[in-house]
C-alpha cells in the first residue's frame, strides 16, 4: 500500500481515538498533543489502545516521540511496516 494511502487510513482510526480521549471535537494534526490536554496516562491509555488495534508494539522511548497526531501516524506506519518486514521465516 502506498505510504501516502496508509497514513491516511491510520489517521482515521487514531483521530477518533484521541478525540474521544481526550474530549476535542477537532485535531490540528500539527498541533502539540499537549495542547489538547494529552497526559502521561492518557498517553499510557492511547498507546495500548493503539497497540491492540494495529496488532504493533510502541515502546516508551516511540511514544514519548509521538508530540503530534501528525508523529502518531508516522510512529504507527513504522512499526506495521517493521511487523511486515519481520514475518515469514519460517518457510
Amino acid at each position: 500500500m502506498e505510504k501516502e494511502a496508509m497514513n491516511r487510513e491510520i489517521l482515521e482510526i487514531v483521530e477518533p481515538m484521541f478525540r474521544r480521549e481526550l474530549q476535542v471535537t477537532e485535531f490540528d494534526p500539527e498541533a502539540p498533543l499537549v495542547n489538547y490536554g494529552l497526559d502521561s496516562i492518557r498517553s499510557i491509555s492511547l498507546v495500548v489502545e493503539m497497540e491492540a488495534a494495529f496488532d504493533i508494539r510502541i515502546s516508551d522511548e516511540q511514544a514519548a516521540g509521538m508530540r503530534t497526531l501528525r508523529d502518531v501516524v508516522e510512529q504507527v506506519s513504522q512499526s506495521l511496516s517493521v511487523q511486515v518486514g519481520q514475518g515469514g521465516d519460517d518457510a
